[in-house]
């Protein structure tokens, strides 16, 4: 099995240390995970879109039959 060799500041170790105390896991295990789960922040769930879309019950809320000015021409940034 592949080692890595990490060199962190004294606080950042302690985080660590607790971290994987509380996890109930290996230092080693601990990192692997939290590697594994980095990819999974930048992304949505899967089934995300059809848990929300549809989901707003707020009376207040109304879609509108026209937009009075075309996407189209609306400037996000000024040049």
């Amino acid at each position: 099995m592949p080692q890595l060799s990490l060199y962190l500041d004294e606080p950042t170790m302690e985080k660590l240390r607790e971290r994987s105390r509380r996890a109930q896991i290996s230092l080693s295990k601990f990192a692997a995970k939290l590697i594994q789960e980095e990819e999974t922040l930048h992304t949505w769930p899967g089934d995300y879109w059809d848990r929300v879309y549809g989901s707003l019950k707020d009376p207040s809320f109304f879609v509108s039959d026209e937009v009075e000015v075309p996407l189209d021409d609306i400037q996000l940034y000024a040049k």
